[in-house]
This record gives structure tokens, sequence and C-alpha cells, in this order.
């Protein structure tokens, strides 16, 4: 039977393809499990934006290291090419989540290990795993002075044009330091 010469470049398309479904399947399973944690603690959404860009940009850098196809966002490559992508993606996930969300440490723990189970064991795996952790590391102390846990003080001013808590909650003033966080 003749093919048609469309067909062989996409079959050798769809078959190289096949290498990056795994990361991506990873980096999806780690963002679930990060909204899960979101909605689960009520996390405001800034709080919430700065752990998934704390998370995501842990993730780009751990899997940049290795493949080391861009630029990286703040941690320079230090691991051998043969390292796991897929572990490295997610020790750094974990590594930040279990940071920013302690208490859900079991879900995350859960999804690491399902993670894991998926590669094979040895020196790419345990490199993978180290550098992953390293470079979240990295990216959570860049980010721990970035002024987030300040607690700021609503305006002492009351008013037209100043902020009042309005009925029927009252709610308290929501994180009014915000605007003083360091920029990614």
């Amino acid at each position: 039977m003749k093919t048609s010469p469309l067909v062989r470049p996409i079959v050798v398309f769809a078959t190289l393809s096949l290498g990056s479904v795994a990361s991506a399947d990873v980096v999806t399973d780690w963002n679930i499990a990060a909204l899960n944690a979101i909605r689960a603690n009520r996390t405001s959404p800034p709080v919430a934006s700065r752990a998934l860009a704390i998370l995501h940009v842990s993730i780009y850098d751990a899997v940049n290291g290795i493949s080391r196809t861009h630029e990286p966002y703040a941690v320079e490559s230090a691991v051998p090419a043969s390292a796991s992508i897929e572990a490295a993606a997610s020790a750094a996930a974990h590594r930040v989540l279990m940071t920013l969300f302690p208490t859900d440490a079991a879900s995350f723990d859960d999804v690491h290990s399902a993670t894991l189970a998926k590669i094979s064991d040895g020196p790419q795996k345990d490199r993978g795993m180290a550098w992953g952790e390293a470079v979240a590391d990295q990216i959570l102390a860049l980010r721990a002075n970035d002024r987030s846990d300040v607690i700021g003080q609503p305006p002492p001013f009351s008013g037209a044009g100043f902020w009042e808590p309005t009925p029927p909650l009252f709610a308290r003033y929501l994180l009014p330091q915000w605007g003083f966080v360091r920029p990614f």
C-alpha cells in the first residue's frame, strides 16, 4: 500500500512529540494540586497568583536547566543534561508547594510519589530530583523578601476618597501592602 507524502512527516512528528507529553502531564498534575490547595485554603487572588508564579518559575528553571533550550529565569544550569526532566519538575513543584501550603503536605506527597513511580530508578532520576529541589530552594529564597508577608495597616484617614469598611460584612482591609510587593 502506498502512503501519501504527508503521512510520513506527520507520523515522525507525532512520534517525536510523545516525549514532551509526559512533561506536560507532570506540570498539569502539579498545577491541579496547586489550584486544589488554593481552593481548600481559600487563598486570596493576589497570594494565589504569587504562589502559582513561584511554582511555575521553579518548574521552568528546573526543566530548562536540563534541556537548556531557553534563557533561565533566575537559576543557571548546574546539572547534567541526562537528568530526568520529569523528576526535576516534580521535585521543584513538590518543594515549592510544601513550603507555601504546608497543611496540604499529604496531597503533595501523593502527587510526587505517583510521578516518581513512573520514572525508572537510577542516577538520572536522582539527579533530576536533587536539581529540582535545588532550583525550588533558590527561587523560594529569591522571593523570601519580596514584602508579601508584611502586615500593612489601612490608611488612618476616613471620608470621601479613602478606604472604609462597608456593610454588610465590614470586612477587614485586604492585603494593603500588596502594592509594595516586589514584582517578578
